[in-house]
């Protein structure tokens, strides 16, 4: 159990991180703030992803629930094309895993209970591009750039539709509410990249019109503070969890704009990952 949960929990970290960000979704935004309610998903995504590029970096906690176990990552990124760079701690069943993103190659540290041999002895591991552990923690592992919050935004671009919204609190600062249905099939591109499943695994999604509920809140600034997903439907269908396990994930962001540190870890201290996921 616990090994299918370190496994479904770098999936959902891929998907958060990984899947929280492309590239800035082309377009101008209008002067507009958090007392604007859109009712078009395109005019909220050209809104927010123009002030998400602005901003580069942000401060980030996410929390994934897996059949009632939670997970908690907290992390900080500067999303910046070529030079992104990520870097998380995450916490699950009683053990902390920490990830860097840096310079297009993913490097992870696992919990000491796992040891080293999969990193040569070394503390650090680094992912290769045929690692089958890179799947998990998602397929374009080693390319740096597509982890950007707005990622998540261009899924609501490209197949959002708002159902509901509200002008409200949230943490104490003002926010706008958005209630979003994604079309699982129209963003198939967009989930391709964050779980790494074969082709066909994904088409069987699709097929399937898997319809994944999202909510966003933007603050005054319309920048993401906080958005959840619920992604039962997509790792039910997909054998990920268990039939009837569900899987959650909310990301709070903070600090939007702030000078972040992240890089990657002495060239000592790092050995090429090796780990086989169906090893008993």
């Amino acid at each position: 159990m616990t090994k299918a949960r370190l496994a479904v929990g770098g999936l959902a970290l891929a998907i958060t991180i990984g899947a929280c960000g492309a590239g800035p979704v082309s377009g101008q935004a209008s002067p507009a703030g958090s007392d604007t309610l859109f009712g078009n998903a395109k005019e909220l995504v050209r809104v927010a992803s123009a002030k998400t590029d602005q901003a580069k970096t942000a401060k980030f906690t996410i929390t994934e629930t897996i059949g009632g176990t939670p997970i908690t990552t907290h992390g900080e990124g500067r999303y910046d094309g070529p030079n992104t760079a990520i870097k998380t701690t995450m916490s699950v069943v009683g053990m902390e895993m920490e990830t860097r993103i840096v310079d297009q190659a993913v490097y992870v540290k696992f919990p000491a209970e796992m040891g080293r041999a999969m990193t040569a002895g070394k503390p650090w591991g680094r992912f290769s591009a045929g690692n089958p552990i890179a799947k998990v923690m998602g397929a374009a592992a080693g390319t740096a750039e597509q982890n950007d919050p707005t990622r998540i935004l261009d899924q609501v671009q490209q197949a959002g539709t708002i159902t509901k919204s509200e002008k409200t609190t949230l943490d104490g600062q003002p926010v706008t509410h958005y209630w979003v249905d994604i079309d699982f099939a129209k963003a198939l591109e967009t989930f391709a990249t964050g779980f790494g499943l074969p082709a066909d695994g994904m088409q069987g999604l699709a097929d399937a019109q898997v319809v994944i509920p999202m909510e966003l809140w933007l603050n005054q600034d319309s920048l993401p503070v906080q958005i959840t997903e619920d992604l039962t439907a997509i790792t039910n269908e997909s054998g990920l969890a268990e039939a009837g396990m569900p899987v959650n994930i909310m990301v709070k962001y903070s600090d939007w704009g702030t000078p972040v540190d992240v890089q990657a870890p002495p060239a000592d201290q790092v050995g090429e990952l090796t780990l086989d996921l169906d090893h008993n």
